[in-house]
């Protein structure tokens, strides 16, 4: 669906309070003309949805009257043009209290109910062979009955949950996973969105049509030049980060050393690795990489040296086996799924590189995990020749999208990321991993 054409083309339906009384839910209690603004938002980094509510109480007092102590349900009911949203919230704190006479404001934080359920929900188990979607899709089952969709993952795990939550185990797999469909690359994201619960392969992600449809292009346009499509347009748009050398080279995206520590063998294996090893074997969506290869005159060859090193354990055939569907041909299979994770290393970091915020007219079937496209202009602009710039304009992930409304309306922010910037790539020198060296 198209999002809606202006800010106050929206309808809060019913907002409602569900107390609870005696440890069960009570009556509903309509607080819609006490709310001042709803906050919603979703990400691709987060486990649970959230929701603020800025409670303007004249003369009611119901953090004292009802009371709130937490757990109380809210549900919110909303709609824009033809979308309708509907979705129950639990308050889980409180803060921001002001008090003036009989009046006071403050601030309802509330999550999913299966945030609180996480809370208690530990697993200590041995997992035996397991894959990552099955091992989240059957312990999902047990706190939820949201759908719950997914790519497949590639490898088993032989391993023990020491006592974590949930949901803090789902997100351990994500730096670990390889799917069946991109078995070079690695990399997945959990998250609950509006529709359910998802693991995703990011490479997958990447690969997807654009929200709603590929020939959907959000634009923004200056005052001086006409928009010829008030439906998909940016209000406004902010670039937060550009680059940062030293920040990019200290964090180890360039290239770093993994130690892998078998303590039992007291053996050590270092490992160079370099952004260019994982830049080949995964899925992109811009062709410019933002960082150079190589070096030359005065340029730096950051590959050459490590900029962080990053120790792990190789503890061979004592904790269980990493099993790959292809034979191992006598490999230390422990250290090749190291080697798997230190791919994520750049997967992770760089997929958040190239950082762009847009307000749009309220949509609220927009989803992190989508990918859109965004058209940015120069910032000279000629009014019969808009170009736009290459380097900012081009496909995004929805890292995160958070509605706002108030009784004036409603407005979609989006943090788009990407790996990548627009524009053709630079032409520079490779390198490749490489075992610096071997020793006891």
């Amino acid at each position: 669906m198209a999002s809606q054409s202006f800010e106050g083309d929206f309808s809060l339906k019913s907002i409602k309070l569900y107390p609870v009384v005696n440890n069960t839910i009570g009556k509903a209690i309509d607080i819609k003309d006490l709310v001042g603004e709803i906050t919603l938002k979703e990400s691709v980094l987060s486990a649970s949805l959230y929701c603020n509510i800025v409670v303007k109480d004249i003369e009611e007092n119901l953090i004292s009257k009802l009371p709130l102590m937490g757990q109380e349900r809210i549900e919110l009911v909303l709609s824009a043009g033809q979308q309708k949203l509907r979705k129950n919230f639990y308050i889980y704190n409180i803060d921001g209290r002001v008090m003036k006479e009989k009046n006071q404001a403050y601030i309802l934080h509330c999550c999913s109910h299966e945030a609180l359920k996480n809370e208690v929900t530990r697993i200590v188990k041995r997992l035996d062979g397991v894959k990552a979607h099955e091992f989240i899709k059957d312990n999902l089952a047990t706190i939820t009955k949201k759908k719950f969709k997914y790519d497949e993952s590639l490898h088993t795990f032989d391993m023990y949950v020491p006592n974590w939550r949930l949901f803090d185990t789902c997100i351990w797999f994500r730096p670990r996973t390889v799917p069946v469909a991109h078995k070079d690359s690695v990399g997945y994201l959990f998250w609950e969105g509006f529709d359910g619960y998802n693991f995703k392969s990011i490479d997958t992600l990447f690969d997807q049509d654009t929200y709603p449809n590929k020939d959907v292009i959000y634009s923004f346009a200056q005052g001086n030049t006409a928009n010829t499509d008030t439906k998909y347009r940016v209000i406004n748009y902010a670039s937060p980060k550009v680059f940062n050398v030293f920040d990019d080279a200290r964090s180890g995206s360039y290239s770093h050393d993994a130690v892998y520590i078998d303590a039992n063998h007291r053996t050590a294996r270092i490992y160079r690795t370099t952004a260019d090893d994982f830049w080949k074997e995964s899925k992109h969506l811009g062709n410019l990489k933002p960082f150079r290869s190589g070096g030359g005159d005065d340029l730096v060859d950051f590959s050459k040296g490590s900029g962080r090193m990053i120790y792990r354990p190789s503890t061979v055939n004592t904790f269980g086996k990493w099993k790959p569907d292809q034979s191992t041909n006598g490999k230390d299979m422990v250290d090749e799924a190291n080697k798997i994770y230190e791919k994520s290393v750049y997967r992770f970091y760089f997929m958040q590189y190239n950082t762009l915020d847009i307000s749009i007219p309220g949509d609220l079937d927009i989803r992190a995990g989508n990918i859109i496209n965004i058209s940015i202009p120069e910032p000279k602009v000629n009014k019969d020749s808009v170009k736009k710039d290459k380097r900012l304009s081009g496909k995004y992930l929805v890292n995160s999208v958070t509605h706002i409304l108030n009784r004036d309306k409603l407005s979609t922010r989006i943090t788009l990321t990407r790996d990548s910037f627009g524009g053709s790539n630079i032409s520079d020198k490779t390198s490749s991993e490489k075992q610096v060296n071997v020793g006891r």
